[in-house]
């Protein structure tokens, strides 16, 4: 593998093979990433409430979609994430993501997550652009 990120579409959030993953389908266009989801109780840590750990894999993937909407691949070199309010089970998620500066191959992006026009996580990350390409 070495410095070359591949994509053999096992990602855990959108790769399609991936029998265990969300196979989710992010929108990357123009700079922005978007992912729409409805946690299930499958899906939680507390009752009701989704694991903040798959919050943070839908803001980071968002992200990522955004970044390599004008980018090309990309992988995260750092994220700060925020919880505002639980997110609730059987409730869909929009994360919306933006890319909000680019100095050559470093990206910076932020995100949020809402339900309904509730925000209830937001984060912060840089990326970085990397060689790679989808295989099969």
């Amino acid at each position: 593998m070495g410095d070359v990120f591949d994509d053999d579409r096992y990602c855990f959030v959108c790769g399609e093979k991936n029998p265990f993953g969300l196979q989710l389908e992010p929108v990357g266009k123009d700079g922005k990433g978007t992912i729409l989801w409805t946690p299930e109780k499958r899906h939680q840590g507390y009752t009701g409430v989704v694991h903040g750990g798959l919050i943070s894999a839908l803001l980071d993937e968002a992200m990522a979609y955004a970044g390599m909407s004008v980018a090309g691949f990309c992988a995260t070199a750092g994220i700060s994430i925020k919880f505002m309010k639980p997110v609730r089970t059987g409730e869909t998620v929009r994360v919306e993501a933006e890319l909000v500066e680019r100095r050559g191959p470093i990206l910076k992006l932020k995100a949020s997550a809402f339900q309904g026009e509730e925000e209830k996580a937001r984060a912060t990350a840089t990326f970085v652009s990397v060689r790679g390409e989808k295989t099969e």
